[in-house]
């Protein structure tokens, strides 16, 4: 990980900080979070902010092995 030094307004400090409460996170891990689903926002326009955090729920639950794929033949 890289270490950067960045200004930000108070206005975006504070809903930074309150994100980090919200989601039981450290100021540093919130402000990663919202970066990542910002960027992804923007490489995706067609998906909500919404979308893009639930797929990245799916992805991290699939890596951690807690969903298998789905047979279709067994429906």
């Amino acid at each position: 990980m890289v270490r950067k030094t960045i200004l930000l307004n108070n206005e975006l400090a504070e809903q930074v900080a309150l994100l980090s409460r919200t989601e039981d996170r450290d100021f540093s891990s919130s402000l990663r979070h919202a970066l990542r689903i910002g960027l992804l926002a923007l490489q995706n326009p067609e998906l909500t902010a919404g979308e893009i955090k639930d797929i990245l729920e799916a992805r991290a639950e699939l890596e951690a092995g807690r969903v298998e794929e789905l047979d279709l033949e067994d429906l």
